[in-house]
């Protein structure tokens, strides 16, 4: 019998300028648009609240504003190319 760890990596990033250029609905329903894609667990963190980012409720009670300092943690069989393009979203907007 064969046993695998999952273990997530966390990164710690701050949310772009951009990020609200078109809106906080529209930021965060791109955030969880873009989660969805993939197959890995994705959870944000900020100011200490947390939120399953495929979850469009989780996401929306979260403290995310320009500037934020945010954690990512990701952890599946897609998890880098998830870390990725959502590092990529919420930090580009």
């Amino acid at each position: 019998m064969t046993f695998t760890k999952n273990v997530a990596t966390v990164i710690i990033f701050q949310i772009g300028s951009n990020w609200y250029r078109n809106g906080a609905y529209t930021a965060r329903d791109a955030l969880v648009d873009m989660a969805r894609r993939f197959e890995s667990d994705i959870l944000v963190i900020a100011n200490g609240r947390r939120g399953n980012a495929k979850d469009g409720m989780a996401t929306a009670s979260l403290p995310v504003r320009s500037g934020t300092s945010v954690q990512m943690l990701a952890a599946g069989p897609d998890e880098e190319a998830a870390r990725r393009a959502l590092l990529r979203l919420l930090q580009e907007g």
